[in-house]
């Protein structure tokens, strides 16, 4: 997900401490242990490096995952989104992924896009067969991050489907309510 420059700011601030510390704590160490001088400074540096790479191999493996999650980890982030916006009774069912109730009563049933290229109206079509017959979905939603045709946006506006691409899904992580940007996807 794209970061903001204080998200930017913050994650250096931190990355700052978490390597400060350490290297202090380290220096003391080696002083301590009888190294010296610029000895415990060389070991000192050397130690930090290794931290270094450590947290950026960390970080990159966290954005990674933040970026591309697998299909269940999709899932579980939508159903946290859900519950975190009140939705009741937050489920991941296995034909529509995520199954939840609006306040009102009113069932929202998402579907994770798992395909690694747009979406096009026929994945659209299974989905509102499933979110209607099976279901009796009050607001069907469909996320694919890796966006949708301009033929599938038409045919979901044609039936009611809210369309959550990449930056939709940011902005609901950012704290934009689903009631929100399902009033703003059509």
């Amino acid at each position: 997900m794209p970061q903001t420059p204080a998200h930017a700011k913050l994650r250096s601030r931190a990355i700052v401490l978490l390597v400060g510390v350490p290297a202090i704590a380290l220096h003391d160490l080696f002083t301590f242990l009888g190294i010296n001088g610029n000895d415990a400074w060389l070991a000192t540096a050397a130690s930090v490096a290794i931290l270094c790479a450590i947290a950026h191999l960390a970080n990159s493996a966290l954005d990674h995952r933040a970026e591309n999650p697998d299909d269940r980890d999709l899932e579980l982030q939508i159903a946290d989104l859900c519950r975190r916006d009140g939705l009741l009774a937050v489920q991941v069912a296995p034909d529509a992924n995520v199954k939840a109730y609006l306040p009102n009563g009113s069932l929202v049933l998402i579907r994770c896009g798992s395909a690694d290229h747009e979406t096009h109206p026929l994945d659209l079509h299974d989905f509102i067969g499933t979110a209607h017959h099976n279901h009796q979905a009050d607001i069907p939603v469909f996320v694919a991050l890796h966006g949708f045709t301009t033929e599938a946006r038409r045919f979901a506006r044609h039936h009611g489907i809210v369309l959550l691409d990449r930056p939709r899904l940011w902005q609901w992580q950012q704290g934009h309510g689903l009631s929100t940007l399902v009033g703003t996807t059509h």
